[in-house]
C-alpha cells in the first residue's frame, strides 16, 4: 500500500535516508555486501512512511543478506527501529500486525545470530547448546536471555510508540469529525429555520393578499352597483377599498422586508430569528378592526363569547387572527354572504374553542376553491401552536373549529369537538 504524502514529507524522508547513508559511509565498508546492506536500510528508512509494508519487507530482505554473508551487527541496523515505528503508526491492520510479529522474531534471530558469531560459528553454537542441555544452563543461557529481552524491549518500544501515535491521530481525526458534524448540524438547523420562516411568510402573504383582494372585489362590485342610486355608499366603498389596499400594501412590505432580510442574512447569524420577533403581528385586539372591515364588505358577522377569557401567547393570538381572517375571506369568496356568520369564543378551564359558523353556497364547502390550500394552512397553524383543527359541513352550514390551550393549561392541548 502506497500512502499519499506531501512533497515536504517526501523531501524530509529522502534527506534523512541520504544523511544516514552518508554517515555510515564515513565509517567505511568491509565489502560490497556491507555497502548494499546499508543502501537497503537507507531505502527502508525512506519508504517507512510512504509504504510501511514495503519498508518492513525491505528490512527483512536486507537482514537476510546480512545473515547469509555472516556480517556482524552494524549501525545501519538501527533503521529497523523507525521502520517498526512506522508499521504501527502508518501501516494498515495487516502491516501493523506484521510489525508486531517481527518484534519477537527479530529479537530471537538477532540474539541467536550474535551468539553464533561470539561462539565461533556453527561449532561454537553447537557447543553452547550442549552446555545448556548438560547442566550449565544458567551460566550458558543467561547472556542469550538478556540479549533477547533487551532486543525485544527495544523493538517493542518502537512499535508501541508508533501505535500510540496512530491512536492519538485517530482520536484527533475523531474530534475533527465531531466538530465538522456539529457544524453541519448547525448549518442544517439554520437552513431549516430559514425555510420555516419563508414558509410562515408565504402563509402570511397568502392570508393578507387573499383577504385584501376579496374585500376589494366585494367593495368594488358594491360601489359599481351603488354608484347611480347612492353616491355616498359608492364613496364609502371606494374609501374602504383604498384603506384595505393601503393596509395590505403595508403588510406585504413588512413580509417582503423579512424575506429580504432572511436572504441577505449571514448563514452563521440569527438575524432571521430577530426579524421574526421585531415584525409586528396581529393580536386578538385587531379582530374588531378585521370584523368591521368584512362587515363593510357586506357580511353580517356576530361575535359571541362565553366564559372568562384566559391569557394567550402572541403566537396563539396570531393563529386565532389568521384563522378568523381566512375563514371570513372564504365566506366572502365561496360562502353565502347573505346568511349571517357567527364567530364564537368558548373559554374553558385550560383551552379556548373558536368556531366560525357560516352559510354554504349550494353544496360547495367553504375553502374548497380549486387549487386552494386555505384549510390545510389553518390546520398546520393550529397543530404548530399545540392545538387541533376541524372543519366541515354541519347541515346547511360550514363550521371551522379551532381548539388552543391557554397559558394556564396543564396538558399539551385539548381537542375540541365539532358543534352540532
Amino acid at each position: 500500500m502506497i500512502r499519499s504524502l506531501s512533497r515536504p514529507q517526501l523531501l524530509v524522508d529522502a534527506v534523512m535516508a541520504v544523511i544516514a547513508l552518508l554517515a555510515r559511509t564515513v565509517l567505511g565498508y568491509d565489502g560490497v555486501v556491507a555497502f548494499w546492506m546499508t543502501v537497503g536500510m537507507a531505502g527502508a528508512l525512506f519508504l517507512r512512511r510512504l509504504s510501511p509494508g514495503i519498508a518492513l519487507g525491505l528490512v527483512w530482505c536486507t537482514v537476510a543478506v546480512q545473515l547469509s554473508a555472516s556480517l556482524p551487527p552494524d549501525i545501519a541496523n538501527a533503521a529497523v527501529l523507525p521502520v517498526l515505528f512506522a508499521t504501527a503508526a502508518y501501516g494498515s491492520r495487516t502491516v501493523r500486525w506484521a510489525g508486531l510479529a517481527s518484534v519477537p522474531i527479530g529479537a530471537l534471530i538477532a540474539t541467536v545470530y550474535v551468539l553464533f558469531l561470539q561462539s565461533g560459528g556453527f561449532d561454537g553454537l553447537t557447543s553452547l547448546v550442549l552446555q545448556i542441555r548438560t547442566g550449565e544452563a544458567f551460566q550458558a543461557g543467561a547472556p542469550g536471555v538478556i540479549g533477547f529481552v533487551s532486543a525485544a524491549a527495544l523493538f517493542g518500544l518502537s512499535w508501541v510508540l508508533g501505535l500510540l501515535v496512530a491512536t492519538w491521530r485517530t482520536a484527533r481525526d475523531g474530534r475533527a469529525a465531531l466538530r465538522s458534524a456539529a457544524a453541519e448540524q448547525a448549518d442544517a438547523r439554520r437552513e431549516v429555520a430559514v425555510e420555516q420562516e419563508r414558509t410562515r411568510i408565504a402563509r402570511d402573504m397568502h392570508d393578507v393578499v387573499a383577504h385584501s383582494l376579496a374585500v376589494v372585489i366585494a367593495q368594488a362590485d358594491g360601489g359599481r352597483y351603488a354608484r347611480a342610486a347612492d353616491p355616498e355608499a359608492a364613496d364609502e366603498a371606494f374609501r374602504t377599498i383604498a384603506s384595505t389596499a393601503r393596509s395590505a400594501l403595508a403588510d406585504v412590505r413588512v413580509l417582503l422586508g423579512q424575506l429580504r432580510a432572511n436572504d441577505d442574512a449571514d448563514p452563521g447569524s440569527d438575524r432571521s430569528d430577530r426579524s421574526v420577533v421585531a415584525a409586528p403581528q396581529p393580536t386578538l385586539d385587531d379582530l374588531d378592526r378585521l370584523i368591521d372591515q368584512l362587515r363593510a364588505s357586506g357580511l353580517m358577522i356576530e361575535r359571541i363569547a362565553s366564559g372568562p377569557a384566559a391569557a394567550l401567547g402572541p403566537g396563539q393570538q396570531l393563529v386565532i387572527y389568521r384563522i378568523v381572517q381566512e375563514s371570513l375571506t372564504n365566506v366572502l369568496r365561496h360562502g353565502d354572504s347573505a346568511i349571517g356568520v357567527r364567530i364564537g369564543f368558548s373559554w374553558e378551564a385550560h383551552a379556548v374553542i373558536l368556531t366560525v359558523d357560516s352559510g354554504l353556497r349550494g353544496s360547495r364547502p367553504v375553502g374548497a376553491a380549486p387549487h386552494g390550500h386555505g384549510l390545510d394552512g389553518m390546520r398546520e397553524r393550529a397543530v404548530l401552536a399545540g392545538g387541533s383543527f376541524e372543519a366541515g359541513e354541519v347541515g346547511d352550514r360550514f363550521v371551522v373549529c379551532l381548539t388552543l390551550p391557554t397559558l394556564t393549561a396543564s396538558l399539551p392541548h385539548t381537542r375540541g369537538a365539532m358543534p352540532a
